[in-house]
């Protein structure tokens, strides 16, 4: 038979288990099929109850078959064996020997444990995938006369695409009618709109914000931005699967060392009574359940906290990154601007701010709201009447108060109108405010900083981590500098394309594992490339962003990244203790086993206590109470034996770093 034939036959019996499986899951079909023989064979064997036996006898050979069945898929469809193997040797023999107890006991706790486990990581994993969801991935393209709605792939180089006002522009082009303000936040990471008209080119997954375009596509579809991060992230997430594979190949490894030693004591004792005792022992459930479990326990302890991991290898990963990259906007700041400081130039503060508050009303965008919040707060209460009120996108407004012309904008605005700007000091973006061509004053607007980043790289390098980077796409040095001082960051870099964010983190990576935080559709190629991608606010972009990342924070609580990193290093820590107690507890059982000290049914009870061991140990990373139960002190202890002193402690004495590095990623590129 062919692999494909296999594999229809295989799907078939499955299809018949999903039908009597609970919920239509087949894992749990297997702990309620190894769980009624262990009843049944332990009542016998306490009350001396033929018919239980008997009973049980069905339920324990249909728990073999499905056992059997699934290595037997394992084997001819992925060419390996599996953890099934040992379950199936274990449930053989001890029936042979006459003892299915101990069997049906080690089919069962193995079977509970890898179920709650696989079960808890499916959940998150099923919840990481509900927040991706793909927008309409269509266009609307001018043919002759007609318009024509396409998929975006389809798309060719020099068609003309209509962009309305509000929707995301589709593919990579140059504008030939019209003029906008484009938001280009989610991929370059500058907060603040950007005016374009004909003869500006565009980006495949910024939006238009204040009119219609028409734009002419330079690239076809497949080829446009938003394409090629795609494709991108799809093969650097491909490319983390090098450590779960070599996982793989330890355990092929570990199930046939454990098989051929079984094998090895029936030759040579010819006893299967001592073949179960070892197999049942030595059976490496502790091994199997000391990583996944702890994995589970992780994952499912971040879950409530809002913080959703792909799995447990970027939790691990966290033990080892020697470099953090912060993204500024969105991340480090809020990307909503405030109002700083307002510089008066002969007009008092009041009656400026109640001159820009009236004409600002007239609008509704962030800047304006900023504007007529802080005047609020400043005691103005009442607008000027205002009229001739006019947008001009990307570059200011401008309107009439009491026969006065009005104009506010940047400086590439005022000096547009031959309008003269004083010389002043400031730190952030100005809007100039000029009355009858006169500059009267300036409102410095700077984005919002979350309280909770102040000194943040302190912590984050009190976590183990050596270097803390700032990068923006920015293109002001000067809001670069301010906000890698208020984080304490090693160095920062302004101006950051998102390539050059994908090349920052290649450069670092080339001293160490390195992780990257971001919250936009720009930091997508740079969460993708990084060892470890996290996205902080990810309840906001939800697609490129979050499937790029390997971490989800879906709040906005910086905070939380010093808590991924506590409890990944807290996680490496159990995850070393149950290897050490698997391997001795694993190397004094058979040791026993072979010089006759033990029986099955007692080889499969210490079995049991090695496993719940080993998951109750795991299982204290979600169940916070075990440590402050009677049982805790000894958790506590073994912490203190193994854990590296001033990780995430109090203990580390850090510096900051003395200068800041100021470099220019684009110059340097």
């Amino acid at each position: 038979m062919q692999k494909k034939d296999y594999k229809a036959y295989f799907d078939k019996i499955d299809a018949e288990l999903l039908k009597i499986s609970p919920y239509k899951d087949i894992m749990l079909l297997r702990v309620i099929a190894a769980a009624i023989p262990v009843v049944c064979f332990g009542l016998d064997a306490f009350y001396d109850i033929p018919t239980l036996y008997w009973l049980g006898l069905p339920f324990y050979l249909f728990c073999l078959l499905i056992y059997l069945e699934a290595l037997l898929k394992t084997i001819l469809l992925m060419h390996k064996v599996s953890a099934e193997l040992l379950i199936v040797l274990v449930m053989t023999v001890t029936l042979i020997d006459g003892e299915p107890l101990s069997g049906a006991m080690v089919a069962w706790f193995i079977g509970l444990g890898l179920y709650v486990s696989f079960t808890i990581i499916r959940k998150n994993r099923e919840k990481i995938e509900s927040l991706i969801q793909e927008g309409k991935r269509t266009a609307k393209v001018l043919r002759g006369n007609d318009i024509e709605e396409m998929p975006i792939k389809q798309i060719q180089k020099d068609d003309v695409v209509l962009v309305p006002k509000g929707a995301m522009v589709p593919i990579d082009g140059i504008i030939i009618e019209g003029a906008t303000s484009i938001d280009e936040s989610t991929i370059t990471g500058e907060p603040f709109p950007v005016y374009k008209e004909a003869g500006a080119t565009v980006t495949s997954g910024t939006l238009n914000l204040t009119g219609p375009l028409q734009v002419r596509a330079e690239k076809n579809g497949d080829d446009s931005f938003i394409s090629v991060i795609t494709k991108e992230i799809e093969n650097s997430l491909l490319n983390k699967s090098d450590m779960q594979q070599r996982a793989d190949t330890t355990v092929q490894i570990l199930l046939l060392s454990v098989t051929a030693y079984s094998f090895l004591l029936l030759f040579m004792t010819g006893s299967l009574h001592l073949m179960a005792t070892a197999l049942a022992v030595v059976c490496p459930c502790a091994w199997a359940l000391a990583t996944p479990t702890a994995f589970a326990a992780n994952i499912g302890r971040l879950a409530r906290a809002n913080i959703l991991a792909r799995g447990g290898e970027p939790l691990e990963s966290m033990q080892d990154i020697k470099t953090l990259i912060l993204d500024k906007t969105g991340t480090v700041t809020m990307a909503e601007p405030e109002v700083s400081q307002v510089i008066e130039m002969g007009m008092p503060k009041q009656q400026l701010l109640e001159l820009a508050a009236s004409v600002e009303s007239r609008f509704d965008h962030p800047i304006a709201r900023s504007i007529i919040n802080f005047a609020k707060k400043q005691g103005v209460t009442q607008f000027l009447s205002v009229k001739q009120a006019e947008d001009l996108p990307g570059r200011g407004i401008k309107a009439r108060i009491d026969q006065q012309d009005i104009l506010m904008g940047s400086v590439e605005t005022l000096s547009s109108q031959n309008i003269e700007i004083p010389v002043v000091d400031y730190v952030g973006r100005a809007i100039w405010i000029a009355v009858d061509s006169e500059v009267k004053g300036v409102i410095v607007i700077r984005d919002i900083m979350l309280s909770e980043m102040q000194g943040l790289a302190d912590t984050i390098r009190a976590c183990g981590i050596e270097k803390v980077i700032l990068a923006t796409g920015d293109n002001e040095e000067q809001e670069a500098k301010r906000v890698a001082d208020y984080i304490n960051a090693d160095e920062y870099y302004f101006n950051c394309k998102p390539e050059d964010k994908t090349e920052l983190v290649k450069k670092f990576q080339a001293s160490g594992k390195t992780a990257m935080v971001g919250d936009g559709v720009n930091d997508a190629p740079a969460l993708a490339a990084a060892n470890v991608g996290i996205a902080i606010g990810g309840h906001k972009n939800v697609n490129l962003a979050i499937t790029s990342a390997d971490v989800v924070i879906l709040g906005n609580d910086a905070q939380d990244l010093v808590t991924i990193l506590q409890l990944s290093h807290k996680m490496g820590g159990i995850i070393r203790q149950n290897y050490l107690w698997a391997v001795g507890f694993n190397s004094i059982g058979l040791a026993l086993a072979t010089f006759g000290f033990l029986n099955p049914i007692f080889a499969a009870l210490l079995h049991h206590f090695s496993s719940v061991f080993v998951v109750v140990n795991a299982g204290r990373l979600y169940f916070t109470g075990i440590e402050q139960s009677i049982i805790g002190p000894i958790f506590r202890k073994m912490d203190e034996m193994a854990r590296v002193k001033g990780i995430c402690g109090k203990e580390r004495l850090l510096t900051s770093s003395e200068s800041t590095a100021k470099t220019d990623l684009k110059q340097q590129s």
